[in-house]
Order: structure tokens, then sequence, then C-alpha cells
């Protein structure tokens, strides 16, 4: 490691850990508030978008607005964190698109690893896209055919469903991609070797995606003061169990790997983007039109998981995509903006 920049990847794990107490601390909070909006707006006639926000609280678990105070949390302490890191914004040529929007840092200094202008930005989006939901309508298919999983019953509105799933998968792809790759990892590259960054970037990508609480986790009194910590160790109390780590944990690890991978492969994030979002996209429609059976051992469990994302399959399906990967695309050694490890 380089020791001027350790201050830096210390930063971003910190920044990680106080994003996360932060929004276990707002969790309570804005419950109470989601609910009492909802109250109000069954009782008083509201505007549309604020009848569909109340609209939105009612149906929503505590889980749900744990998840949502994360990610408040985490915006909030977004621009302290960047200042945090002392780098100042780009005055590089227009010609690189991130870097207009992203702290000099973000594309790594002198020692790391520039984000640079994808003349293949659209060919590597579609081909991430393409590769992770070819492999993974395979494995959902090996799925139905093997009575591990069936079709739901899909109802009205099977396209609006697609679209908004598709839709959700794009915003969602492009942020985390900005804020993982983008930031985190420009930030790991310069003071590691790309395969420690890859690692070190890849387990912060688990932790934080582990954090979303799973199907039926919840707590007891959701209006506790401190019931947001209560959700934070009952997800920190699942590290204990190894069907959890090995079916849950290890498919997100595997993700975060490949994600890492391809954006070190192609310095840009345009091929990343493109898997993230077929990822989501993809694991959207199976949890959207099917279900488990839940007639599995724990050693089918293990291999095939209760969602698409989870067992041993899923992370089999990563690591092919990663091989897929790295036989279609060439690493970029050829531009001068470029100064890779050894």
């Amino acid at each position: 490691m380089r020791n001027s920049a350790l201050g830096d990847v210390l930063k971003v794990w910190l920044y990680a850990i106080a994003s996360v107490f932060l929004g276990a601390w707002m969790a309570p909070l804005l419950y109470n508030m989601g609910k009492a909006l909802a109250e109000v707006s069954s009782v008083k006639q509201t505007n549309g978008p604020l009848q569909w926000l109340a609209n939105q609280c009612r149906e929503a678990d505590f889980p749900q607005f744990f998840m949502i105070s994360l990610w408040c949390a985490a915006g909030l302490l977004a621009l302290p964190c960047v200042e945090w890191l002392r780098v100042e914004r780009s005055h590089v040529r227009l010609r690189n698109p991130w870097q207009i929007r992203l702290p000099v840092g973000t594309g790594a200094g002198n020692d790391g690893q520039a984000l640079v202008k994808n003349p293949e930005a659209a060919r590597h989006v579609l081909r991430g896209f393409g590769v992770v939901v070819g492999l993974f309508l395979l494995i959902m298919g090996i799925l139905l055919l093997g009575g591990f999983s069936q079709w739901k019953q899909a109802g009205e509105g099977i396209v609006p469903a697609i679209a908004g799933i598709l839709i959700f998968s794009i915003g969602f792809g492009v942020v985390q991609e900005i804020l993982f790759r983008g930031l985190v990892f420009g930030v790991f590259l310069r003071a590691m070797r790309p395969p420690m960054a890859i690692g070190l970037s890849a387990l912060l990508f688990a932790l934080v995606h582990f954090l979303k609480p799973a199907a039926g986790l919840n707590v007891a009194d959701p209006d506790a003061s401190k019931v947001g910590f209560e959700m934070l160790g009952l997800l920190v109390s699942a590290f204990s169990e190894v069907k959890v780590l090995l079916g849950t944990f290890a498919p997100l690890l595997a993700l975060g790997g490949v994600l890492a991978f391809a954006r070190w492969r192609t310095a840009s994030l345009w091929l990343p983007i493109g898997l993230h979002v077929g990822w989501i996209f993809i694991t959207g429609i199976a949890n959207r039109f099917t279900v488990s059976t839940g007639h599995l051992d724990m050693p089918m469990e293990f291999l095939f998981g209760r969602t698409l994302q989870q067992g041993a399959i899923a992370m089999f399906g990563l690591i092919v995509a990663g091989c897929l990967i790295d036989h279609l695309t060439t690493r970029r050694t050829d531009d001068p903006e470029i100064s890779s490890n050894p």
C-alpha cells in the first residue's frame, strides 16, 4: 500500500460506518414521520405527490424505512466525506465526461488508474447488460424446470411492471457505479495494487448491500426509540450463520468483485454500469414474477437459494460473467492517461 493514500482509504471506511450508525439512529424518526403523514392523509385531502408519498408510507414496514434511512444518511454525509478527502473539482479536458462531474481523486491520482473516455461506451453497456441478463435467464430457466421455483400469477400490468423495474435498474445502477466504482474504487486504486483494491472494494460493496433486511425480518416494536439499532443488531448477527454467509454474502462479494474488475479492465464505468443494471433488472424480474417452491433441504438451499441472487449457483453465474468479461475485453494499457500498477 502507498502510505500517502492510506488515509483516504480509512476515511472511506469511516464514512460507511458513520452512515450506517446515523441511518440506524434516524430510522425510527423516519418511520414515525412516514406513518404520521399516512394518518393525516387518511382524514385530510392532500395534493397528488403528497398523497402518493402518504400511500407509500402507509404500505411500507419498518425494514423499508430502515433501508431508506441508511441511504438518506449516506447522502447527508457524502459532501462532508468528499471535503474530508481533500479533493478539488476537476480542471481536465472536456473529452473525459466522468471527471467533469466527479472530484479529481475519484478517477485516481498519479499512482492509480484514471477514468478515461470510452469510445465503446454504448457497446460496453449493452454487452454487460446482455451477459448478466443472458446468464441469469438461463439460471432462472433451470430453477423453473427443476421445480425449485415457479411462476407467480402475473395479473395485469406486466409491461408497466417490467418497464418500472428497468427504469429503477438504470437509475439505481448508475448511481451506485458512480459511488462505488467511480469514487470508492478510485480511492482504493491510489493506495494499493489492483487485486487488493478489487478485493477490498468488493468487500465494502457486499457489506453495504448485506444490510438490506431479508424478507420476513422485522422488529417487535417499530415505534421504540432505539429500534434502528435493534434492526442493525439482527443484521450483524446473521454473519454467525454459515448458510447466510455462503448463500447471501458470498454472491454479493462475487458481484462486487466482477464490477470492480470490469471498471479496472476498461478504465471506464460503462461496462460495470451495464453489468450492474442487468443484475438489478434480472433479479427484479425474478423476484416479481417467480417464487421459491419452499421445498428445499439445506444442501439444495445452499446450492440454489430462495431467490435468484442467492446460493452457489448465483455465485457461479457471476464468476462465469467475470470470465466472459475477461475474454471479451482488453485491458486499457495504451492510453497515456493511465498509469497502471505493476
